[in-house]
């Protein structure tokens, strides 16, 4: 079984439906907010791999790893994810190293595991958005460097996003 980690910005009533799907797929949910991150560095330098803030966000970042995909399901804003999805992936700055490369002309984080997760980004309410969108393509292959994941697919839906679509 593919064992997929969701992260998600939905309001309960549509979330409901991703905590009964199965047992390899976990869900984390992105409120309560997390506290973002502040930029110590505590995360390479006193605790190598972990956040040094104690909350939440330090179980996705646990998980991230042991995953063959993480989804992130996200409300189009300003072309990139929502404020508390954003957080959380901030929050998981430590899954790399402190150090750079240069990919294509850009710099990028030094990975810290031998295999990254396959990442796939659903993007809703992105109805006449359409530059809103290429910047967020642009983010998303741009995570993808810096996770060192080899596959990164975006889907955009116009409304809200349905779940039977994230969970192919």
């Amino acid at each position: 079984m593919v064992k997929r980690l969701i992260l998600h910005d939905l309001p309960p009533q549509m979330a409901d439906k991703l905590y009964t799907y199965d047992k390899d797929t976990t869900v984390f949910c992105a409120y309560p907010a997390v506290r973002h991150c502040v930029g110590c560095f505590g995360c390479w330098i006193k605790t190598p791999g972990q956040c040094v803030i104690t909350d939440r966000a330090r179980e996705f970042c646990d998980m991230m790893p042991r995953q063959d995909e993480v989804i992130i399901i996200s409300k189009l804003t300003f072309g990139g994810l929502s404020p508390d999805v954003k957080a959380v992936l901030d929050r998981s700055i430590g899954y790399m190293l402190p150090f750079f490369r240069i990919i294509k002309g850009e710099m990028h984080h030094v990975q810290r595991f031998a295999s990254s997760p396959a990442l796939t980004y659903h993007f809703y309410q992105t109805a006449g958005k359409s530059a809103q969108k290429e910047t967020a393509q642009k983010l998303a292959a741009a995570n993808a460097l810096n996770f060192g994941s080899s596959k990164v697919m975006v889907r955009f839906h116009e409304d809200d996003v349905l779940i039977s679509e994230v969970l192919l």
